[in-house]
């Protein structure tokens, strides 16, 4: 399976807390990120939602001189 660009086309994440501390797991896929967290929540970690990240345009584009 070929994985597109994901600062160019965006990405999802789940976040939880583990040990007191907020973090993110990081899927490519939608179907990804819910299996995971359906996962982890089964195992009875906090999770605190399931989110998606894209990019702006316009940091994308390079000037050129």
């Amino acid at each position: 399976m070929l994985i597109p660009d994901p600062l160019k086309h965006g990405f999802h994440y789940v976040e939880y807390t583990y040990m007191n501390s907020k973090l993110r797991a990081v899927y490519f896929t939608l179907e990804s990120a819910q299996e995971a967290m359906m996962k982890m929540m089964k195992r009875g970690v906090e999770c605190h939602g399931l989110h998606e990240w894209k990019s702006k345009p316009e940091i994308l584009l390079i000037k050129k001189r």
